[in-house]
């Protein structure tokens, strides 16, 4: 426990974490506050903006709180009337709030696509004639009507706190190992009473508690913003009606699809699929970690390890090489790291024989599986991306085990490089 203690100091003891930190947390308060800036609602002729817009729709919405019926529409219509102030250089509605807005985009013939394209709404239609109530009908499911806005926010928020934060854990965790090889202090500490094992272990469980702690940081701040000022309703509302998606809603699978998941679920999935992110970014500081003996070198390459595949998909096609290549990334680079489980002490010819494999069988796997598989899918990049939960959707057809894979394949990964920078050290 002092090892840890001690390892878990040095990490956060240092400058770069302290003002790392305090630039990540200042541009993550700038991006909540940037939706509570840009709110506007129009109630009986006034406007008004900001944290009073966010008062007022959640006030209005009270009203109408519960089960949508087609009497709700007409009296929502009835008291607000339907958006329709235009202005060129706006892309939304002046005189709009959270219901008219919400009731003209999913039950009425009016719609907003531009200045120059849109349609007043003139009337509305029957709930079990739009695409979410036909959703509702072959799904047996409720629909429900909050002011769900906070959790579009929390998941988008989320979602730009956990990029910084994955920054973060890089900067502070990938000096870890490599900093005791560039003052060559790393000998004196293996012939402390403590050993070799302890102290490998302690500074891989600082360096994991800290990219936890990075998270749990941002989810605990993010949840209790959002719930201070837009509140936690609408958990009970679909995907699609919270994200802002009611003209993407799919009849495919018999409308079994992410676009009619309870936004409940898919907050459970998001933190969970951020938190593999952050454990496994953690994972990849390390090993690159123990892999250089230069601070520099462990950043840049544990950041490349990043940033490379995103690229790669960035610029590929489907069916390209590059596509190839970033299916296979993840998995060559787990065989590079296996090739540290490799004996120094076997036959040299068993040793290159071994490291071959090691490199070559997963490329093979990646190329012939490419189409059946998304491996790049594993990596920190994506899990934090909220938009791969409707692309997972398409799996729920006879392929609901791939997003089971995926997460594994993940804990797989982070389990590798963890135990893979410990050998990596022991070896310099």
């Amino acid at each position: 426990m002092r090892l840890y203690k001690m390892e878990l100091y040095k990490i956060c003891s240092k400058r770069i974490f302290y003002f790392s930190a305090l630039a990540a947390l200042a541009i993550l308060l700038l991006y909540f506050w940037s939706f509570v800036f840009a709110a506007e609602s129009t109630v009986n002729g006034v406007r008004y903006t900001g944290y009073q817009a966010v008062k007022q729709d959640r006030e209005i919405t009270r009203a109408f709180q519960g089960e949508l019926t087609d009497q709700k529409v007409t009296q929502i219509i009835e008291k607000y009337g339907f958006p329709s102030g235009v202005r060129d250089d706006y892309n939304v509605f002046l005189d709009r709030n959270y219901l008219n807005q919400f009731i003209m985009k999913g039950f009425s013939d009016g719609y907003f696509h531009g200045a120059d394209n849109y349609h007043v709404g003139t009337l509305t239609y029957p709930i079990a004639e739009t695409a979410l109530g036909m959703a509702c009908a072959a799904t047996g499911k409720t629909l429900i009507l909050a002011y769900s806005y906070g959790w579009q926010v929390f998941t988008e928020v989320l979602q730009v706190g956990c990029v910084l934060g994955m920054a973060l854990v890089l900067f502070a965790v990938s000096p870890v190992f490599s900093e005791e090889s560039a003052v060559n202090t790393r000998q004196i500490l293996f012939t402390t009473k403590e050993g070799l094992t302890r102290d490998i272990a302690a500074k891989i469980a600082a360096g994991l508690t800290v990219a936890v702690g990075v998270y749990a940081v941002i989810v605990l701040l993010d949840f209790v913003l959002v719930w201070c000022v837009f509140g936690l309703d609408g958990l009970d509302c679909f995907y699609s009606q919270v994200m802002d998606e009611l003209h993407f809603i799919s009849a495919w699978n018999n409308y079994d699809n992410a676009e009619m998941d309870y936004m409940r679920d898919f907050i459970v999935y998001y933190i969970g699929a951020c938190f593999l992110g952050f454990v496994e970014t953690g994972a990849i500081a390390l090993y690159f970690s123990a892999h250089f003996k230069s601070v520099f070198q462990s950043i840049v390459a544990s950041a490349m390890a990043l940033l490379v595949p995103l690229l790669l998909f960035m610029l590929s096609s489907l069916e390209g090489v590059l596509f190839i290549l970033c299916q296979a990334y993840l998995l060559v680079l787990l065989g590079i790291v296996l090739m540290c489980f490799i004996p120094d002490t076997i036959d040299r010819r068993l040793s290159f024989i071994a490291r071959t494999l090691c490199f070559v069988l997963p490329l093979a796997a990646a190329y012939f599986l490419r189409r059946l598989f998304i491996f790049y899918a594993a990596l920190p990049e994506w899990l934090v991306m909220r938009a791969m939960y409707s692309d997972w959707g398409v799996f729920r057809k006879g392929f609901g085990w791939v997003p089971l894979v995926i997460f594994a394949l993940a804990v797989v990964a982070s389990i590798v490089f963890i135990v893979g920078s410990g050998k990596k050290y022991r070896r310099l």
